[in-house]
Parts: C-alpha cells; structure tokens; sequence
C-alpha cells in the first residue's frame, strides 16, 4: 500500500500561546481506517484541520499524493474530504440546497446526487427531510446528511481516478450503534478500494472496532500507535491518560431517593419546528434525588421533550409537574426561577456564545455570585474568581480567561458549557446526549459531578443513546420510542440489549 498523507515536522501554536500540534510527523497508507483518539484538546481536530487544508501550519509540510498542501483547494484536489466536529451547514439553507453548492472542479446533476443521498440515508436507516432548512433539523439528521454527502463526494473523486481520504471528526456520536455498524461495513468496503478514512472519536469502543490502527494524540504530539487486532485496551487508555477509565469507574454512589416527585409528566404531545407531533401522550415520573436515564434512538422527539420541560418549547396538550406544581406551558425564564438547567445536545450552537471570552462564557447566568444591587453593579474580581474555580474544576484546558473561547478546543468549549450549567447546583438539571464529545476523562467527570448532585439530593435527567452508561449509573432508565415512554426499569431489571431493542422498536 502506497503513501498517501505525509506530515513533515508540522505544526501549529495559536494566538495566546496554546500549541495545539508539536513537531508531528507521520505517513498515513492508502486503503485503512485510522482512529485518532485523545483527551479533550490534545490536537486531534487542529491536526485534521491542517491535512484538510482548513488551516495552515506554522512549522513543517503536509503531503497528499506527494502534493504539498498549502490551501484548502489543494486539498480537495487531492480528495481530501471533512465532515468537522460540529455542523457545518447554513442555516437559512435547505439540505437539497447544500447539494447545489459548487465544489471546485467537480460538476454533478444535484437530482443524481439527492438520489444518491437519499438512498445512502435509506440504506443506514435513516430518514431526513433534504427539503428541511437547517436551523429546523436535528443535529442527528444533520451529521447523518454530512456522512452521506461526504462519502458520496469521495465516490466521485474515486470515479474520476483520485482515491479520496475521508476525514470523520465526531461524526458519528448522534448515531444509535445498528446504524454506526452499518456504517462499518460501508467503511470496509472503501478502504478496500484504496480509500483512506481518519475518524476521531471518544467512543473507544466504535473506534477499536471500526479502526485498521489507532492514533493516540496528547499534548499536540502524536504519543503511540497501536495496531486494532490483538489490541491491549488498558495500554491503549494508559497511553491517552496515564490512568485506567472505564464503565466501572462511573458506577453510582449511595444517594437518598425519596417517593416524591420531582417530575411528573402526563400525557404530554409535542410538535417540533414543522409542525409534526414527535412527543405523543408520553407519561414520565422521575423521583426526587435520582438520577434518571431515558435511552433513545436521536431525532426521536427526545430534544422536543426536553426543550418542553425546560420551556423552550409549548406543548400541544398535556400536563407538567415540577416538585408537585404545575409547570405547563411556562417560559424558560420562569423554569429556571424554579431551579431548572438543561444542557443542549448541541452544545456549541446552543452553549457558547462564540464572540465572547472564556471568562464570559463560564459566568454568564450566574451575575447573583459576583453582582450587587440585583446585577446593577459587578464585582469583577469575584467573576473572575469564579471562573477560575470553574476551570480547575472541570479541568479546562485555557490559557488566558480574556481569550475568546473559539481559541479552545471544542471538547474545551463543551466543558465550558457544562461547568456553567453544572456549577448552579440547581434542583433539577435535563442532561441531553451529555457525554458526545467528551473524552473518557470528560465523561467521568460528568457523572462525578452528577453524583455530587444525587448526594445532595438533586435530581438529573440524562437521555442518551448510550445505554450502557445509563444501565450503569442512573437509579432508573426508561425508554423511549417513537414519542413515548414504553417502559422504565431498575438496572437489575434490564439489559443492555432488550432497551436497545425497545428503543429501536423491535419489541
């Protein structure tokens, strides 16, 4: 198998001093699938940035095919295709009219290429609106759409003789694992036609599963490679953190969970943003204190659920208790008054404020802790104190408070977000897709945080496709399909694969 990525002595320091990739080099061959893997802001999306030509390194060379990469075009040229971190889609812009966006060099009958979009999402079991704009889609329905786009991209430069490289950064966290193993067959078969594929991913398990080799990335440096067959995993997590992180490490601790409701829901519909009813009838009872799961399949009307308790949302029929009063229909602004969070499952276009500072984006909402005279006047030395706080805390990785927080990696920013929203205490926090994204590491400390929160007595609601988590942590996890809570269950009462089966729909 031929070369066909190079990197030279690269890399890439930005503004503030934080080098993001030191001194890499390393030869990627044709036809494997690499997994590229790490703790939050080790590198791994500035590296794959660089070979995409999205950014330029201060240090060093990237070759594709032997051509030196100097700008994003030289890349395509070459078949270098990137599905980012998180979307990268305008959001007035329809689905169908992102097809019709010229790419340099390639023409294409944009009807041909719907078909083909539309059929590959047929394929993996997915069904997207392409006639939907984006602001009014689910984040899952948008990475599905990216996949699909960018592999067919890459069938058309191999059509025409270029073997492509396709680049997958957190591509496939929203996507329920039948779906995730669809995809693995259809990984195999490209690279067995000379197809290079890098995934970046913090799900170990998809990545030592899906991969050829696995690249571990820490501090800007590439730290060890290790071959998937025959793979020693506790020397794999050795290599990304110097310590043992595993399901066993974010088992529960003894909480006090009472009869009483924190949150009852009754018979509750919700439409989302075109109308359609995606909450239908769904009954919820979650008890004070607990920590309480809801596994679902993404885009399955979970977001719309959780956006109506916390009062983003209306809904159509139905009724809210919170600790016993009837919440119905009241706005965000009031929800929080009565002790309420949520943490978005898109938590860089719904967490961060992105002109903003690091500092900023970690205290805003909480004026109360540094303000007098009701938020008139500010104590800044105490806002930065508690920033400060925040970010020892949650371990975020910042050089300077006053930056603004785009200069941080995006596993960073997420962890600024959450260490905003966690650090209130408030009496019931709706968790959504909470650990996509997050390195072991950052997922360890979410559940670390939400057992200071059960021993407390608050009370977390945590919906996620991952339900080994749920089984493992939460007191109670139901599941969810199609707009309702078909079942809830103890851990002791359920396993692994029959709510991936009541999630899917299959019983």
């Amino acid at each position: 198998m031929s070369t066909v990525v190079k990197l030279r002595e690269v890399s890439k320091t930005f503004p503030g001093g934080v080098v993001a990739v030191d001194n890499v080099s390393i030869e990627l061959r044709e036809g494997k699938v690499y997994g590229i893997v790490g703790p939050n802001g080790a590198g791994k999306s500035t590296l794959m940035n660089l070979i995409s030509g999205y950014m330029i390194p201060d240090k060093g060379e990237i070759y594709v095919h032997d051509v030196k990469i100097n700008d994003f075009h030289t890349a395509i040229f070459e078949g270098v295709v990137k599905v980012e971190q998180n979307p990268n889609l305008a959001p007035g812009l329809t689905l169908a009219e992102h097809l019709a966006l010229p790419m340099p060099g390639i023409f294409f009958n944009v009807d041909w290429l719907r078909r083909r979009v539309e059929k590959f999402m047929g394929d993996i079991g997915v069904k997207v609106d392409l006639d939907a704009k984006v602001e009014d889609l689910p984040i899952s329905h948008l990475r599905v759409f990216e996949i699909a786009k960018a592999i067919i991209l890459c069938e058309l430069f191999y059509e025409v003789g270029v073997k492509p490289t396709l680049i997958l950064d957190e591509a496939t966290v929203f996507l329920p694992i039948q779906q995730k193993q669809i995809l693995k067959e259809v990984f195999r078969n490209l690279v067995s036609r000379g197809f290079t594929i890098l995934m970046i991913s913090h799900d170990l398990a998809e990545v030592i599963d899906v991969s050829d080799e696995i690249i571990v990335m820490t501090a800007g440096k590439i730290s060890s490679i290790f071959k998937s067959e025959n793979l020693d995993i506790t020397a794999l997590i050795k290599s990304m953190f110097d310590v043992t992180i595993s399901i066993e490490s974010i088992k529960p601790l003894p909480a006090t969970v009472t009869n009483d409701y924190a949150l009852k829901v009754m018979n509750l519909n919700v439409k989302d943003d075109k109308g359609n009813l995606v909450v239908k009838n769904l009954n919820l009872e979650v008890y004070v204190g607990e920590a309480h799961g809801i596994a679902v399949i993404p885009g399955t009307g979970e977001k719309e659920l959780a956006e109506c308790i916390y009062g983003l949302r209306r809904s159509e029929s139905g009724k809210i208790l919170l600790f016993g009063e009837d919440v119905t229909n009241l706005n965000v602004f009031q929800m929080k008054k009565k002790g309420v969070a949520f943490i978005s499952d898109d938590r860089i276009r719904d967490g961060i404020i992105p002109d903003a500072s690091v500092e900023d984006n970690l205290t805003i909402g909480s004026e109360d802790k540094f303000s007098y005279l009701k938020g008139i006047l500010l104590n800044k030395k105490e806002k930065k104190n508690l920033a400060e706080s925040l970010i020892r805390e949650y371990s975020i990785i910042a050089k300077d408070l006053r930056s603004p927080i785009t200069t941080l990696s995006g596993g960073n920013m997420q962890r600024v977000y959450l260490a905003r929203v966690m650090g209130r205490n408030v009496k019931l926090l709706i968790a959504l897709h909470p650990t996509v994204g997050l390195d072991p590491m950052g997922t360890k400390m979410f559940f670390d945080k939400v057992n200071e929160r059960r021993s407390k007595g608050l009370t977390t609601i945590i919906i996620s496709p991952n339900i080994k988590e749920l089984v493992a942590f939460c007191d109670r996890i139901s599941a969810m399909y199609d707009g309702r809570i078909i079942g809830t269950f103890r851990p002791e009462e359920v396993t692994m694969e029959k709510l991936g089966l009541m999630v899917s729909g299959v019983t």
